[in-house]
């Protein structure tokens, strides 16, 4: 079974645990600020309480964390997410993956989701290349993807001289 608790919800103990989770070098690596401090981050899940634009999670699975979820810049048709599995828990990235197009598209009811990726990060890339997003585009270090409910992403390099036939 899987369970969704929302940061907002956590004990400061377990708010601590997971400020462990995120600076941890193998999930760090991969996010924008390398590593952020107690009373950040703290401040940052209190910020969460009066913030209708981000949600953020812990996910279970059987009872046990798995790892972390977040949707943000929620509107009435996109957001953008990311996920990271705990630290030392392997393969439980398609289960994260579900629960993010899940709550988007089923709770949230957007029509469009985004995230970015670390052109370096080619586990998440194939992963969201793998549940039908498509890369609509880049910069010198990131990947953008986008998928459209009930289908895939919109193409990279769009020509508007092409006809549809």
């Amino acid at each position: 079974m899987i369970e969704l608790r929302n940061f907002i919800s956590l004990s400061e103990n377990e708010l601590k645990e997971l400020l462990k989770w995120r600076n941890d070098k193998s999930v760090a690596a991969f996010m924008k600020t390398q590593n952020i401090s107690l009373e950040e981050h703290l401040q940052f899940v209190k910020s969460l309480k009066n913030d209708i634009s981000k949600r953020y999670f812990v996910v279970f699975k059987g009872g046990q964390s798995i790892g972390v979820i977040h949707l943000f810049n929620i509107s009435l048709q996109t957001c953008e997410f990311g996920l990271y599995a705990k630290p030392c828990v392997k393969g439980v990235g398609q289960f994260l993956m579900n629960e993010v197009l899940n709550y988007a598209f089923t709770h949230l009811k957007v029509q469009k989701l985004n995230a970015c990726v670390f052109k370096t990060n080619e586990k998440a890339l194939t992963l969201y290349l793998k549940n039908g997003f498509e890369i609509i585009n880049e910069d010198e270090k990131m990947l953008y993807v986008c998928k459209i409910r009930g289908g895939g992403g919109v193409a990279l390099y769009h020509n508007p001289l092409r006809r549809a036939s």
